[in-house]
């Protein structure tokens, strides 16, 4: 069967079936075997022996999070609620196959319990598809869920989280984001954009026009993208550093979120004459 004929079969119904076998007991060989066809699959780089793999893999073990995630890019193309629901079958099963003790006794460094992590990849791509969405509230608390397990926040999803929270209108929380992560204001474009739009928010105006300083010494290339002058290109970097273009544009939506959601806060960001020579 060709890769786009098998396709096909791959509709949410058969993969929520093929899901709710996930909880049964899976023999450890069986674990152990699915996970060396994901690895296999992510080296592969011929797209139909990498699918093969993977669906060895959750033959093997419905309950591999990640070989799933990695499936879902295989899939014809689903409409937002199909999405979003074999995102959420799968973050089920994942934490089924963890066990409430794991919750409870991993509470807190749950990331370093390498166990975890598909959940907490498989619950990442849930929240992000949940605010790709437009369900900004529900997405939020996916992600607050989240840090709790795991405050480190290996996965940095704290960007995200204060920027759906001052989309929210959510300035008690912000404040607390803010406090929580204040050396983020000098180092993070996300953190040195929040605080203007707090402080306007808050009206403290004169501290919002010095923190625009700040942001703009912080990485000079974030407000172009901030105020819709460039465009965010489709294909992310794969990494930054505090300053670049690169940061810029991996943070873009997120900025755009926080601000475009007080377009008043957006008009006053624009009239600022120190911004003149800089957008």
């Amino acid at each position: 069967m060709t890769l786009q004929k098998s396709l096909i079969l791959m509709i949410p119904s058969n993969l929520s079936l093929s899901l709710e076998r996930a909880a049964r007991e899976i023999p450890r060989g069986a674990i152990g075997e699915s996970l060396n066809c994901y690895y296999d699959a992510m080296e592969s780089d011929d797209e139909d022996i990498a699918y093969e793999l993977l669906q060895r893999a959750v033959a093997l073990d419905p309950g591999n999070a990640d070989a799933w995630l990695e499936l879902m890019s295989f899939m014809p193309k689903l409409t937002t609620e199909q999405h979003l629901e074999v995102l959420e079958n799968i973050v089920k099963r994942a934490a089924e196959r963890l066990g409430g003790k794991m919750f409870q006794d991993g509470a807190g460094h749950f990331w370093g319990i390498h166990e975890t992590r598909p959940y907490m990849r498989a619950r990442a791509a849930y929240a992000n598809a949940l605010y790709q969405a437009g369900r900004l509230t529900e997405s939020c608390a996916e992600v607050d869920a989240m840090l709790q397990l795991n405050p480190n926040d290996n996965q940095g999803l704290r960007y995200r989280q204060i920027s759906v929270a001052l989309a929210l209108g959510q300035l008690d929380k912000v404040r607390t984001l803010l406090e929580q992560n204040e050396t983020e204001i000098r180092y993070n474009t996300v953190f040195a954009w929040a605080k203007v739009l707090e402080r306007y928010l808050s009206g403290a105006m004169e501290e919002a026009i010095a923190q625009i300083k700040v942001a703009q010494q912080q990485n000079s290339h974030s407000l172009a993208y901030l105020l819709g002058h460039r465009k965010i290109p489709k294909n992310q970097p794969d990494r930054y550093s505090p300053g670049s273009k690169e940061e810029a544009i991996c943070f873009a939506e997120d900025l755009q979120t926080a601000w475009n959601a007080h377009l008043a806060a957006k008009m006053w960001l624009k009239s600022q004459k120190e911004l003149s020579k800089s957008v």
